[in-house]
């Protein structure tokens, strides 16, 4: 379900960017870990919400798309001296940048993440009626009437 608490597991973060064997004795704690993982998905669950993208069935893509940028958001936030990778300030902020462009994204529909081709660059709309002579609006008045009274 879109919108959840987060997309991605503690062991999901360890097994990309921690070294092996990441227990809840190493530093940060896994519980640490865990909330720099629910603080990048607040940013992912806040932006899908401005297109409300929250209650929409996501397309199958999604899903992994979500787990990335949940993924990418956490690696920016943890400083993890027991982990394998440490992001240089150069790599933390080219990565910062990135999920900020992807967020702006969804943020602004721009990235479809919804089943259904509903994004705003999606060039279609829904049934439209035109007007160009007096019978033609007399007409579209009468059809929308009929149509709300049904």
């Amino acid at each position: 379900m879109a919108c959840s608490a987060s997309y991605v597991t503690v062991d999901e973060v360890a097994e990309f960017f921690c070294r092996d064997g990441y227990d809840s004795d190493s530093e940060p704690s896994l519980y640490t870990v865990e909330r720099y993982i629910k603080k990048a998905a607040a940013r992912i669950n806040m932006a899908m919400n401005a297109t409300k993208m929250c209650n929409c069935t996501l397309d199958d893509y999604a899903a992994e798309f979500l787990e990335e940028l949940n993924l990418i958001g956490a690696v920016v936030l943890i400083h993890c001296p027991d982990c394998n990778r440490h992001l240089k300030a150069e790599e933390r902020e080219f990565y910062s940048t990135w999920l900020g462009e992807r967020l702006e994204e969804i943020r602004s529909g721009k990235v479809d993440l919804c089943s259904g081709a509903t994004a705003v660059d999606y060039p279609a709309c829904g049934f439209i009626q035109q007007s160009l002579t007096e019978w033609s609006e007399a007409q579209i008045v009468y059809d929308t009437m009929r149509r709300n009274s049904t």
